[in-house]
């Protein structure tokens, strides 16, 4: 025999509560003009990129002169003038010493980029695929959608000739390339 279930005051509003969320987020996104898309970060610097984010959605890890894709963000359908998106990232400046020199503290010397606003480059519809993050030295940043492998001559940002090399100079060699960025001039 089943008794009376006693709804607490508040327990009702509650509900309703986790029940319009969980509503709003299984709507079809695609009605407002959004559709997700792959994250891939491309480092194209010497310092490891321990996390990163897009606004506000979580991505990918990447090594020195390395790369990495992580799901997803949200991204209009169509492009349109002045879009961008907002870059954070952490990396990792001592990424290239080997495991048994690293201090206790290690991770008290990782960097904070950003946030920084980058324009997304234009892109067509029938090149609508994943979402590049390409990070830079001296924290420089573009951002490129395109259907084509990263190794294509179409691709809109071509590798390094020479990032296999350093790659394997810092993760296999632990040597370091060094790179000195401009300080900006102050106005006089």
């Amino acid at each position: 025999m089943i008794k009376h279930i006693r709804i607490l005051p508040g327990g009702l509003a509650v509900l309703a509560a986790v029940l319009f969320c969980l509503l709003t987020a299984c709507r079809d996104h695609s009605r407002d003009g959004m559709s997700g898309a792959d994250i891939n970060v491309y480092n194209h610097g010497p310092d490891a990129i321990v996390s990163m984010q897009v606004n506000g959605y979580g991505g990918p890890r990447a090594n020195p002169y390395g790369g990495g894709g992580f799901c997803c963000v949200m991204v209009p359908d169509v492009w349109r003038p002045g879009l961008t998106a907002k870059i954070t990232w952490t990396s990792d400046p001592n990424s290239w010493m080997k495991s048994s020199e690293m201090p206790d503290d290690y991770e008290t010397h990782y960097q904070k980029h950003g946030p920084i606003i980058v324009p997304i480059e234009r892109w067509e519809e029938d090149q609508a695929c994943g979402f590049d993050v390409h990070i830079f030295p001296c924290d420089k940043v573009r951002i490129v959608r395109s259907c084509h492998m990263r190794d294509s001559p179409e691709y809109p940002v071509q590798p390094e000739p020479d990032g296999i090399k350093k790659a394997q100079n810092v993760l296999i060699n632990h040597i370091k390339e060094e790179i000195v960025c401009p300080t900006p001039q102050s106005p006089r």
